[in-house]
């Protein structure tokens, strides 16, 4: 072969390699190349994510004094007393105000303009009152940024189908041309993304206010126009304008993964996104994939996908002025709560519920600020850590991680006298034993089976600064391999 043909070919393979590995690596739309395919490392490593229920539901920001405020809308079809009496007021007071802003018509899903016959008890008045005034996304960032997280999950579309992107699917029932006349998603994205953090979107797969079939009302048997010419073209609209990282489907389980044509999605996404892409395991009855989002339930334990509780602050995602401040965990109860996630191998995607204004409450502001001071001490047992062989002492007041080698034992007591480890091989003898946050190296003997660690060394000040629970931190010690 002369030298210019083996350069002309050269040029040809050096071509044609991306498409063949393009090809390798392609995900095919059945379960199997699915689960192959796998779960990104970042989602695993990053433990802590911030869920954000913004919407015209916030206008109320009303609901039972446990329940969910963002379901305002589907109280007002079930006709819940406690929502019709908080609609009506609101017709009261502001129709006469707003007067013809909003006359709820609303799209199909050919993009046509048709009169929404189910726009229950005037829910559209909220369109024209959710102006967002104070919402600044770089404040927003910065504050997630603060609190340690590594990903963030907006609320892109809930049940009530209103849009917070310039749909094409809806161009009446949208943030950028009503409402806010914002991009919310967009400008919340780019500032994530700038606080180098990971952006995914929460999108509900069916809706109350659709005429096309409305979920919950509509027999469930009759979602297959409504899937293939809107939800899967908006969709796609979303994820392409917007390249999240993450995905969280929901309004999934009166359907079948067959019916919302899961596998076929999911393996879009995955081809669309590439190395990046996650997504949950709400998709339908009969999903065999996806993280496991855990509501409000705790650790799940040993599993083989992973997995990340997904709850408030207090018991409503979308803010509810009708939640009492017991409802709330103060920032001790997050942080252990949080600590015993991660020991259990799992981690917590914890939800803000901005005010309609765009402002996210104090005590809300509060509670990430505290869990952020905390990770800034104590990150490295929590972020790409794994669980130890036990996740806790019998007591449950002391749990383990193990990172890069080191074992990490967490006391959600304050330490005073001798911590105490059951069952654990005798360490080398260079091992050492801090507590993050204090230099100093503290003093430990191996007893029968027990390794215990002296803390009577530590000062009130040194154990009082270190608040809501203290990291011990075993160098290298050959148990937690």
């Amino acid at each position: 072969m002369n030298k210019s043909r083996f350069l002309a070919t050269l040029v040809i393979l050096l071509a044609l390699t991306p498409c063949l590995t393009s090809r390798a690596q392609r995900v095919e739309a059945d379960w199997e190349s699915i689960n192959q395919r796998g779960y990104p490392q970042w989602f695993r490593d990053a433990k802590l994510g911030i869920f954000v229920h913004w919407g015209l539901y916030s206008v109320p920001a009303y609901g039972p004094s446990d329940g969910y405020a963002e379901w305002f809308f589907r109280g007002l079809m079930t006709g819940d007393s406690l929502r019709t009496a908080t609609m009506q007021s609101y017709v009261r007071l502001w129709e006469p105000l707003v007067g013809d802003q909003w006359s709820g018509r609303m799209t199909n899903g050919e993009g046509v303009m048709v009169q929404n016959p189910r726009m229950t008890d005037r829910y559209g008045l909220f369109v024209p009152l959710w102006r967002a005034e104070h919402w600044n996304p770089d404040q927003w960032a910065d504050l997630f940024k603060r609190s340690g997280a590594r990903y963030v999950l907006l609320v892109s579309k809930h049940h009530d189908g209103y849009c917070l992107w310039n749909s094409r699917y809806q161009p009446n029932w949208n943030s950028v041309s009503t409402g806010p006349r914002r991009d919310i998603v967009g400008e919340l994205t780019r500032a994530v993304r700038r606080n180098g953090m990971k952006m995914g979107f929460y999108y509900s797969l069916t809706e109350w206010t659709n005429p096309m079939h409305v979920w919950m009302q509509d027999p469930d048997s009759t979602i297959g126009d409504y899937v293939e010419r809107y939800m899967i073209p908006q969709f796609q609209e979303l994820v392409s304008k917007y390249q999240p990282s993450l995905i969280f489907a929901d309004g999934d389980w009166q359907n079948s993964a067959e019916e919302l044509r899961s596998k076929e999605i999911i393996a879009w996404y995955y081809n669309t996104i590439g190395a990046d892409a996650v997504v949950n395991d709400r998709w339908g009855r009969g999903t065999q994939h996806g993280f496991c989002t855990p509501e409000y339930k705790g650790a799940l334990g040993d599993t083989v996908r992973p997995w990340a509780e997904c709850r408030g602050i207090g018991r409503s995602f979308g803010l509810n002025r009708n939640e009492p401040l017991e409802n709330y965990l103060t920032s001790d109860s997050l942080i252990r709560h949080f600590v015993k996630l991660v020991a259990a191998g799992g981690g917590l995607t914890l939800n803000v519920g901005p005010d309609a204004d765009g402002t996210i409450p104090m005590l809300q502001q509060e509670r990430l600020t505290d869990i952020g001071h905390w990770l800034a001490i104590n990150g490295e047992a929590i972020y790409g850590s794994h669980p130890f062989r036990k996740m806790c002492e019998k007591d449950s007041t002391l749990y383990y991680t193990v990172n890069n080698g080191h074992l990490y034992a967490i006391a959600l007591q304050v330490p005073s006298g001798n911590l105490v480890l059951t069952n654990m091989p005798k360490p080398a003898k260079e091992m050492t034993v801090t507590l993050l946050g204090c230099s100093k190296p503290l003093k430990w003997r191996h007893m029968g089976n027990k390794l215990v660690i002296r803390t009577d060394g530590l000062s009130v000040a040194e154990i009082a600064k270190l608040k809501s629970a203290w990291v011990f931190k075993l160098s290298g010690y050959a148990g937690s391999r």
